[in-house]
Formats: structure tokens, C-alpha cells, sequence
């Protein structure tokens, strides 16, 4: 029997984003449980950060191959035949040479230009070319290295599409969901022809795919209310930590002249201000004003300052608050160690269904966490199960006192739950997921009348 898995994901190393690193931890662990990763992935991307490094960290058996992407949009076509690189990698290059390019304009025909792509050319989304070349690559791969059993990582819905076209090679199908497709705004597009599109994908994967995972346990209710109760139950994984990347000499953590509170990732315009008011509110307090508190932002600062700095300004903040740009995600967990807790600020009627990255990076650390999310919710959930949440809930001042009695030492946080923190780690993750292969690829045991 083949021990090697197909991993399929537009979304891998080098690049250095939340999308990233569900996939990469399986890819990065498989081989200690004796399982080769073959990941098929994209050769070219246009949005994010990338960190070399993540590559190096691989081991030798991972096989990384790469299929043809073009963005589906003037950029793409633009760059596949010469034309400058406009990627954001490029762009921010640009910018740190002190040739930064012009601020973008959101003019009439700017926006024409969006909607037509997004509503006519990035069906169902902006990966179906790399979604054909990977059915093609990922074909010959099956074939020829004896594969039979893929994993496909989404969002995107491409990933979807990808799946069941080689499922049809025989191969079983886990269809591993970081995102509830087809639910809410924010996931779907809001054209009526691809947005019936887009349920179709989810609900063929969700009815064919042998095993369905998701890394939120809220994503099986909400399957089960957008597509009915027909599809098989999805079984709850969540993303771990990545151990190898913990140090534990006090040294290797950053030496700060003030503590300091973390949000480390991308700042989301549905987010709203209650944090933020929060923390103006017990800066009043003389004593904790005298330690020069601050709340440290870490993750793409372009994004992060232009969203966060109005209200950071409103609220008299300037001095309280620091931006730093995304760095590797070892320099992220030694900030996260240093600090006195993570922050996660949805707000209280955001996100309900999400399990954060950065939440999970903080339960995997044992790291408290000042948190104001919804009643009820996923994280919610987690972080009292996991015994480290800080919830700001009732009023202005009820929250203000909250969070003065923690930075003061007068919250009383009980012990972590090392059970449940532990399922928050890269090693109970991808033996979660080895268990899923294993049990999908195991010889059927003979009838009686057969023997």
C-alpha cells in the first residue's frame, strides 16, 4: 500500500499567511508518522507576504510541486507576458526602496473593473486556472507515483473542484475546510450566478469526499443548516502550533523596556472599537499608566495602521500602540511568549463560527487571552474550555475593570487545561489527520464466503 498523500493548496510555502499554515503543518509532520507529502501547489502568487525560510524548515521527504497560476485579471495577464511585476511582494519592495508606487484610487472605473472581474472572469473564483493545470499535474501524479489518498485544503472553492476531478482516479478524497464555503458574506460572492455556483461546489463535496474536516466545530451545524442533514459528519481538527518553532531559553524572547499585550495578525474592517476603548479607559489608571502598557501589533503593517491608527488617534493611543510588520512565525511566538496576553477583538456580534489562527497559537502556548467575541461562539468555546479567557463582556465599565484587574494581577486565572490546550499542538493535528488516511486506505478485510 502507497504511504504518500497528495496535499492540494494554492496556498504554501514560501508564502507567509494564516491560509498557509494548516496545510504546511501536515506537509512539515507527515513524514515522523511515515507518510510522504506530496503537496501540489501554485508557481506563482500575487497577494502576500513570503518567508524563504519556510521552505528550508521542510524536511527532505516533502515533494513541493508546482502548477501553473495566472490570475484571472489584467495584472495575471499582464506579468505571464513580461509586463512589470505587480505582485504585492513586488510592490512592497518597491515601497521599502523609497520608490513607493501611487496610491491606489477607488474611481468609478476602478470599481466598474472589479465587479466585472469578480462577476464574470473569477468564476468560481480567482484560482480556476490553477485549478486546471493542478487536475492535469495532479492526474499524472496519481498515475505514476501509485497515490490513493488526497487532501485538499480550502478555501478556495477551486480546491474543491480539484478534488472531486481526482477522486475519479480512484483515489479517496479528504476535503479539509478552513472556511464554512458557502456561508456568510464574506465567503461568497454576492453575484446570484456564482454564488449558486459556489453552494453547488461545497454541497457536491460535501455529499462525495470519503472523509470531510474542519477546523471549527461550529462549520458541522452550519453545513447542516445551509445544505441539510444528507452529507457526512465533519470531524473537528483544529490547527496546531508548531512546537519545533518554541524555544525555551528565557533568553530567545525579545527583551522589551515595557510589557505588553499581543494582536499578532491582520486587523479586519468588520472588527469594531470596544478594545480599543477598553484599553484608553484603564490607561486612566495612574499605576498601570506608569508601566507604559503597550498593545503590539503584529502582521501586515499597511493593512493594520491604515485600519487601526483613526481609532488608535481618536482615543488619544498613539503612544500605547505599536505596528510591527509581519515576520517569520518564529519571531511571532517569541513575541507571544514575552507578552502578557494575546488579544482578540472581533467584537461581540463578528465571526462567530471562527476558530482564529492566532487563537489557536495563543491555547497551544498556554498564553491568556483578553477576548471580546461573541456569546456564544467558537472561540468563545475554546477559550474556556482551554481555561484562558479573559472575556470583556457587559458594560463600558464593567469591561474596563475587567481588563484593569488583569493588567493589575488581581484577575484570577485558574490553571490551563494542559488536555485540552494539548489538542491545539502540529503533532495531535496531523496524527488526527493520519488516523483519517490511514483508516481510508486500510485493505478491507475478506467475508467469510469470500474465504
Amino acid at each position: 500500500m502507497s504511504r504518500s498523500v497528495l496535499i492540494v493548496t494554492p496556498f504554501f510555502a514560501p508564502q507567509n499567511h494564516a491560509a498557509v499554515f494548516r496545510a504546511y503543518k501536515l506537509a512539515k509532520y507527515l513524514p515522523q508518522f511515515g507518510w510522504k507529502p506530496i503537496v501540489l501547489t501554485g508557481d506563482r502568487q500575487y497577494e502576500f507576504h513570503e518567508d524563504p525560510c519556510l521552505l528550508a524548515e521542510l524536511p527532505e521527504e516533502v515533494e513541493v510541486v508546482r502548477a501553473r497560476y495566472v490570475e484571472p485579471s489584467l495584472r495575471g495577464v499582464r506579468m505571464t507576458f513580461g509586463g512589470k511585476d505587480r505582485s504585492f511582494k513586488s510592490l512592497k519592495q518597491i515601497t521599502r526602496n523609497g520608490n513607493a508606487p501611487g496610491t491606489t484610487r477607488h474611481s468609478a472605473a476602478t470599481r466598474t473593473y472589479n465587479h466585472l472581474i469578480k462577476s464574470w472572469v473569477q468564476v468560481p473564483d480567482a484560482y480556476w486556472t490553477w485549478a486546471n493545470a493542478a487536475i492535469a499535474l495532479g492526474k499524472k501524479i496519481i498515475r505514476e507515483r501509485g497515490i490513493n489518498v488526497i487532501y485538499t485544503s480550502c478555501s478556495p472553492y477551486s480546491s474543491l473542484g480539484v478534488g472531486s476531478e481526482l477522486q475519479k482516479e480512484g483515489v479517496k478524497w479528504v476535503a479539509d475546510f478552513r472556511d464554512p464555503l458557502g456561508y456568510s458574506q464574506k465567503l461568497t460572492n454576492y453575484a446570484p450566478h456564482i454564488y449558486s455556483r459556489q453552494r453547488a461546489i461545497v454541497n457536491h463535496a460535501l455529499s462525495n469526499a470519503d472523509a470531510i474536516t474542519v477546523l471549527s466545530s461550529s462549520y458541522s451545524s452550519i453545513f447542516k443548516d445551509v445544505f441539510g442533514n444528507e452529507h457526512r459528519e465533519p470531524i473537528f481538527i483544529p490547527t496546531g502550533i508548531d512546537e519545533s518553532l518554541l524555544t525555551s531559553s528565557s533568553e530567545d524572547v525579545p527583551r522589551r523596556p515595557a510589557p505588553y499585550l499581543i494582536f499578532a495578525g491582520e486587523y479586519l474592517p468588520e472588527y469594531d472599537t470596544t478594545f480599543v476603548e477598553a484599553f484608553s479607559a484603564v490607561l486612566q489608571n495612574q499605576e498601570i499608566a506608569r508601566t507604559g502598557i503597550k498593545l503590539l501589533v503584529v502582521g501586515t503593517l499597511s493593512l493594520n495602521r491604515s485600519r487601526l491608527m483613526p481609532v488608535v488617534e481618536q482615543f488619544g493611543l498613539s503612544r500605547n500602540v505599536e505596528f510591527q510588520d509581519q515576520i517569520p512565525q518564529n519571531e511571532v511566538y517569541k513575541l507571544v511568549r514575552g507578552a502578557r496576553a494575546g488579544v482578540l477583538v472581533p467584537g461581540t456580534r463578528a465571526f462567530w463560527w471562527a476558530n482564529f489562527a492566532k487563537m489557536t497559537d495563543y491555547i497551544g502556548m498556554r498564553k491568556p487571552v483578553v477576548a471580546i467575541v461573541p456569546d456564544p461562539s467558537e472561540a468563545r468555546t475554546a477559550l474556556t474550555r482551554s481555561r484562558l479567557g479573559i472575556f470583556l463582556d457587559g458594560s463600558a465599565e464593567r469591561r474596563a475593570q475587567i481588563l484593569r484587574d488583569f493588567l493589575l494581577g488581581n484577575y484570577q486565572m485558574p490553571a490551563p487545561d494542559e488536555d485540552e490546550c494539548d489538542r491545539y499542538t502540529a503533532r495531535r493535528q496531523v496524527h488526527s489527520f493520519v488516523e483519517i488516511f490511514e483508516s481510508l486506505t486500510k485493505p478491507k478485510a475478506m467475508s467469510a464466503s469470500a474465504q
